[in-house]
This record gives structure tokens, sequence and C-alpha cells, in this order.
């Protein structure tokens, strides 16, 4: 169950978040209910870009259960869907995993 936070900048077009999930859930093989995005719009003017360019930048939360492979091929897979539709140039994007360790995520009231 990946949990995707996208930080984009605030602009007045607004990408359609079910198609990114419908798109990686046919990329990756996740059923689509497993998957969770949020899109954490910021205000450039509230924001220092070292580089200056509008790049967008996920965190993705996932068990450190799954293969490595596996959360490399999700994490260029989240790049590149998000890329897409929020109209990035290719290769742009910053994903950085967060694994979850075992026995540390409360999920219905159980730690998984």
């Amino acid at each position: 169950m990946p949990c995707i936070v996208i930080r984009a900048n605030k602009t007045d077009t607004k990408p359609d978040i079910s198609g990114l999930a419908c798109e990686l859930s046919e990329k990756t093989g996740i059923r689509i209910e497993r998957i969770n995005i949020i899109v954490d719009y910021f205000d450039i003017s509230e924001a220092f870009i070292g580089s200056n360019k509008d790049h967008l930048i996920i965190t993705l939360w996932i068990s450190e259960t799954n293969d490595q492979s596996f959360i490399r091929f999700l994490a260029q897979s989240i790049a590149e869907s998000a890329e897409k539709y929020f109209g990035k140039e290719v290769n742009s994007t910053a994903v950085m995993c967060n694994l979850i360790r075992e026995g540390y995520m409360l999920f219905n009231n159980q730690f998984r």
C-alpha cells in the first residue's frame, strides 16, 4: 500500500490524479484501491528551489518488505507518470523512498 506525496508548484491547471493512479496501477500491477496519492501544492514565493527549475518532488512511503528492485521500479514508474500528468520535463523529478519497517505502520488498528 504505497503512499505517494507529490509536491508541486501551485498553478491554475490541475492534473488528473485519478488518471495518474490508474496508469500507475496498470504499470506496476498494484491494485488501484491500494494506491494513495496526495498532491501538496506550494506557492513558489514561499519556497526556495536552488536550481530555479520547476520540478516535482515526490516522497514514496513503502514497506521495507518489498523487494529493492520493485521499490526502484515503482519509484521510476511514479516519476515517469507524474511528469506526464503534471507536464514536466522527462527525467526531471526527484523521488525519495522512505521505507517503513515491519511492525511500524498502524493500519486498521493493527501494526503491520
